[in-house]
């Protein structure tokens, strides 16, 4: 099976070559054919207007004398037509058919005649070459039709001034795409001068230097650029100072139960397992390894979060209850041993909603535990499934102490505990791994006080779909 073609991004002179001098010399080309036009209807137009004004003399100088038709032709008026740099020039002066006067083979572009004043252009053939012929109508006394003034030219003259409009305009366009060919990349390498000063910025730095870059000499379309790397460093500052943060307090945490079991295995070296002191040292060693492990698991579920919060979570349908129940059996020993009366109140009525099982499993599972570790012995802790509009409530409530509403909201920072606590086992991260879950699951988790039970009411609300 062939690899598939990987496709190879275009470099930014390219990019500029295909953007600007390709659409540019494709311009120059439009405005050649364009400015060629315009050219040879310029020539052709001013050189019909002197042909036109030799035709007009030539009529003005016709009378009639005594019935006799006379042609007074002045020198001037074929002079500014003929000389040595312009073509030859003819004439002829015509009634109906019968040529009065001038060449009498010059051809007739106007067999049929024309009126008073009236004017025609065209082109012949005439002794092996190409003439322009202007044909004018002018009625004379005595005379029933108008007569029809004929003056022709060679063309020879306005072609060579159209070619010479044309090879300098063609020259001129030329001369503007290679400046234009030449000058672009010259003018790229020092508009690009800005992005190489800080990539030589960034070069230089340290690798731990997150202090955004300098906006004040960046030119206006970069800063764009800038303030959003700028933001992605700070997002990336951020983000370290939280893994220092939760380094740090993960070791201070960890380090107690380590120093518990290095102490106590000393004891146990020089002891007697019959001795009382052995026995205290071995229940302070499980003791000290069961908050190790909580605190373990507790680390792995919350950097488990932090992954799932990174990615787009698929969301699907699952049974709120069903899971419910499940989640509040795997707790029910834990509960007995705490003398906590752990139940769930509800039938087996499916309840469905939209979130993701394992991960919504682990966040009531943080709750249910949080509910049996601080409350006293012989609490209450009930688990329910209520509907509200669109939204499936899952409600944990006990007549435990609670959380004064002024810290609710601080109890969700990492490893933060109540000052009442402090004799109990725990380290702080249940209630933050629980709304960091929420999140990730699509649903919300607030504290409220129980009014039924009168301590901590937990309630995570999912988006409810139809069953």
């Amino acid at each position: 099976m062939k690899a598939p073609l990987r496709r190879v991004p275009w470099s930014l002179t390219g990019r500029l070559w295909v953007g600007i001098v390709l659409p540019l010399s494709v311009l120059a080309v439009a405005l050649g054919l364009g400015g060629a036009l315009m050219i040879r209807t310029s020539v052709e137009t001013v050189n019909d207007r002197i042909l036109s004004a030799a035709s007009r003399a030539i009529a003005d100088s016709l009378s009639i004398d005594e019935g006799h038709l006379e042609l007074n032709l002045s020198p001037g008026i074929f002079g500014m037509l003929e000389d040595n740099a312009r073509d030859s020039v003819f004439y002829a002066v015509r009634r109906d058919a019968t040529v009065l006067t001038g060449y009498a083979d010059l051809p007739d572009i106007v067999p049929q005649g024309l009126g008073d004043l009236q004017m025609r252009f065209g082109t012949a053939h005439y002794h092996g070459r190409d003439i322009r012929i202007v044909a004018e109508g002018r009625r004379m006394p005595g005379i029933a039709r108008p007569l029809v003034i004929e003056v022709a030219e060679t063309m020879k003259t306005r072609e060579a001034a159209s070619r010479h409009l044309l090879l300098a305009l063609f020259a001129l366009e030329a001369m503007l795409v290679m400046l234009t060919t030449v000058l672009l990349p010259l003018a790229l390498r020092w508009g690009m001068q800005p992005l190489r000063r800080l990539h030589a910025q960034m070069e230089a730095r340290d690798g731990a230097d997150l202090t955004p870059l300098p906006t004040d000499n960046v030119p206006g379309e970069l800063r764009y650029l800038v303030e959003a790397f700028n933001g992605m460093l700070a997002r990336l500052d951020t983000a370290l100072q939280a893994m220092r943060q939760f380094t740090a307090d993960a070791s201070h945490q960890m380090r107690t139960p380590l120093s518990i079991l290095r102490t106590h295995i000393a004891l146990l070296r020089d002891a007697s397992l019959s001795d009382t002191e052995a026995r205290a040292s071995i229940a302070d060693i499980d003791e000290a390894s069961g908050r190790l492990q909580r605190l373990l698991v507790q680390l792995l579920a919350l950097a488990r979060a932090d992954n799932a919060a990174a990615e787009e979570l698929a969301l699907a349908p699952i049974d709120l209850g069903a899971l419910a129940r499940d989640v509040a059996a795997e707790h029910v020993p834990a509960a007995m041993a705490a003398g906590i009366d752990l139940q769930f109140v509800g039938d087996e009525t499916p309840a469905r909603a939209l979130g993701h099982a394992a991960l919504a499993g682990e966040l009531l599972a943080n709750l249910i535990d949080n509910a049996v570790r601080y409350n006293h012995p012989g609490g209450q802790v009930q688990l329910r499934i209520e509907r509200e509009g669109d939204r499936l409530l899952v409600v944990i409530e006990d007549n435990g102490p609670g959380i004064p509403a002024a810290d609710r909201e601080r109890v969700f920072e990492r490893f933060t505990r109540l000052r009442r606590d402090g004799t109990r086992s725990g380290s702080g991260l249940g209630l933050p791994i629980a709304r960091m879950l929420a999140g990730v699951v699509g649903a919300q988790l607030t504290l409220v006080d129980s009014q039924a039970l009168g301590g901590l009411r937990a309630c995570v609300a999912f988006q409810a779909i139809a069953p």
